[in-house]
């Protein structure tokens, strides 16, 4: 059973797998993952299967806002649903941590990251050209607490 609970600092190790994995060319250093678990201003989610780390996610808050860092599931574990339960307990943080607006980027291509995104309704607000290491686009997302709707999304992105 996969249970979502805070990261610790002893976590590292086992996100650093599903880390390289999940961002090949991208991956953080380990330090880096490091400085994000310690932070004040961040929260680090894990999903846990039966105490092993399938998957994590990061959130940077500054309220109002708040931007997602980062999120991965392990490869093994993609298309289990372990995304939405990662982004719901997220989204439960940044308005328990009194932010009203979500921020993040993702790569152009990411199809299931951009379809999980829209499915809580981020919408899409512009697009970063060669934003990756690797010359691929951002794309840039917004989620408002309370969003009114219908809203339209920018055109072209």
């Amino acid at each position: 059973m996969t249970v979502i609970r805070a990261a610790r600092p002893t976590d590292v190790d086992s996100l650093m797998v599903i880390e390289a994995d999940s961002f090949p060319t991208t991956a953080w250093r380990r330090e880096q993952m490091v400085d994000e678990l310690t932070r004040d201003t961040r929260r680090y989610l894990i999903a846990d299967d039966d105490g092993r780390p399938v998957g994590y996610a990061g959130l940077f808050l500054s309220p109002p806002d708040a931007d997602v860092q980062t999120m991965a599931v392990a490869g093994s574990h993609r298309g289990q649903g372990i995304g939405t339960l990662l982004m719901q307990e997220l989204l439960a943080v940044a308005w328990d941590e009194d932010c009203t607006r979500v921020f993040l980027e993702v790569r152009a291509d990411n199809e299931a990251a951009l379809a999980l995104y829209t499915h809580f309704g981020f919408l899409r607000l512009g697009r970063r050209p060669r934003y990756y290491p690797d010359g691929m686009d951002a794309i840039t997302m917004r989620l408002r607490r309370h969003e009114p709707v219908p809203l339209t999304e920018v055109p072209g992105v």
